[in-house]
């Protein structure tokens, strides 16, 4: 019989990523679970306020409230589930933020729209967070 267990290395469940916001003067970097089924408090809380919404959506009615409305359910959910620590975060003088997830919360609404969705759109990519990060330097030494 054969093994496959190498593949269990692809696994993101417990993975985390880094997503550095280059749009933002100091590139502020969040670090992030996947908002994806691999996040099973993310995915819960996705399923729970997605069902209300099903049968608009198979009925053809989404629109740009629906997306709206998605997007800003991602800002509450993310502080909450998906972002799970920062660096580089400053306040408007410029002081580094600590990491809390009320702050979190007040950085996410402040993003614009365009910004937030690419913040998601790395976050619901298991890729993102399947691969470890070679360190050159290190990798060089061997």
């Amino acid at each position: 019989m054969s093994n496959f267990s190498h593949l269990k290395k692809l696994d993101v469940k417990d993975r985390t990523a880094k997503y550095q916001i280059f749009q933002i003067e100091g590139e502020p970097t969040l670090i992030m679970k996947p908002a994806t089924e691999a996040n099973k408090p993310y995915f819960n809380s996705v399923l729970k306020k997605s069902r209300r919404k099903v049968k608009a959506v198979q009925a053809g009615a989404l629109n740009s409230k629906m997306i709206q409305e998605n997007r800003d359910e991602d800002r509450e959910l993310f502080p909450k589930a998906v972002v799970i620590g920062w660096e580089g975060i400053v306040d408007n003088k410029g002081k580094e933020v600590p990491f809390t997830t009320e702050d979190c919360a007040q950085f996410l609404e402040a993003l614009p729209d365009w910004i937030f969705d690419q913040v998601r759109n790395f976050a619901a990519s298991s890729e993102n967070f399947a691969y470890e990060v070679i360190d050159i330097e290190e990798k060089a030494k061997n």
